[in-house]
């Protein structure tokens, strides 16, 4: 029996969860791509007429954002408290590099059925917060959602 064509369309991207430390952040509405690129290395041999060769250098993981409406969630903002400590006593600051999972859902998904329905799920190694945007641009003119934000640097991730 052939497969059908739905089966090879691309999953939509929409329901999805982001957890910290095996905690589950309420109300993130939106994670930028993950992303790695590898540097070139340019190797010249003696006697090489036709130019360089190159291998591949070091990798490099850009940085991640997450947007969450605003809320009573105090989580990004006391992580990010936490690492601007290490200017003040850098002993005092321990465990600001944490996990994050950022699990994709098939669109059929149920609570009664999310573990069976996770179609992608990838770890983000030692992330910390890089910048924190607490307050949103305030607009009497405008009736749109608050939204805060955290940048996260990394070492690395990988699909689990």
């Amino acid at each position: 029996m052939a497969a059908r064509a739905s089966q090879h369309d691309p999953y939509r991207t929409y329901k999805f969860r982001v957890r910290l430390d095996g905690a589950t952040i309420a109300g993130i509405q939106k994670v930028s791509p993950l992303g790695r690129s590898v540097a070139a290395n340019e190797i010249k041999e003696a006697g090489d007429a036709f130019g360089a060769r190159y291998n591949p250098g070091m990798i490099s993981y850009d940085e991640v954002t997450l947007e969450q409406g605003w809320s009573a969630d105090s989580t990004f903002e006391k992580w990010a408290n936490q690492v601007m400590t290490l200017h003040n006593d850098p002993t005092s600051a321990k465990g600001y590099k944490r996990t994050v999972h950022i699990e994709v859902f098939d669109l059929n998904a149920t609570p009664a059925n999310s573990d069976n329905a996770m179609i992608r799920r990838y770890k983000l190694h030692r992330a910390w917060v890089s910048k924190y945007v607490a307050m949103p641009d305030l607009d009497a003119l405008n009736g749109g959602y608050g939204i805060s934000s955290v940048t996260l640097r990394h070492e690395g991730w990988e699909r689990l």
